[in-house]
């Protein structure tokens, strides 16, 4: 079947009308979900016990402490289910340090200007836990047989 013409470009912007509404719908549902929850723990009022979710919300706006705590609580299925592997992503997060100054290269959006590289301020410097490294060393050795 051969379009010519205007038919060809009424096709052409249907599909992208769709794809746009497909990905805004995704995008919509996505955002009403994703800030209700933390590692699996709902967030919502009255939904979990309110120190989990206080324990789950601080660790999830980059408290350290917090994220410690709640890995533990993962790997010894102490408050929520048994997960090794979120009590690993916790602790990984815990002992990493975060905020600070990060330099981010833009690159050029053409018209003959380059790119160049931005400072990204990130919040106050946050060092990793001392303790959340060793948890994690040691974890990763077990699975790993090293």
């Amino acid at each position: 079947m051969k379009v010519v013409g205007r038919f060809k470009a009424s096709l052409l912007w249907g599909s992208r009308w769709r794809y746009f509404a497909t990905c805004l719908c995704a995008f919509a549902l996505a955002s009403c979900v994703a800030p209700n929850r933390y590692m699996g723990i709902a967030l919502l009022p009255g939904a979990a016990e309110p120190t989990l979710q206080n324990l789950a919300a601080r660790a999830r706006a980059g408290e350290k402490e917090a994220q410690l705590d709640l890995g533990m609580r993962f790997e010894e299925g102490n408050g929520v289910p048994q997960d090794k592997a979120r009590a690993m992503k916790l602790y990984r997060q815990a002992a990493s340090d975060s905020g600070g100054t990060v330099w981010v290269y833009m690159p050029s959006p053409g018209n003959g200007v380059k790119g160049r590289v931005v400072p990204v301020y990130r919040g106050p410097r946050q060092v990793g836990l001392e303790d959340a490294r060793v948890i994690s060393k040691a974890r990763d050795r077990i699975q790993h047989g090293n």
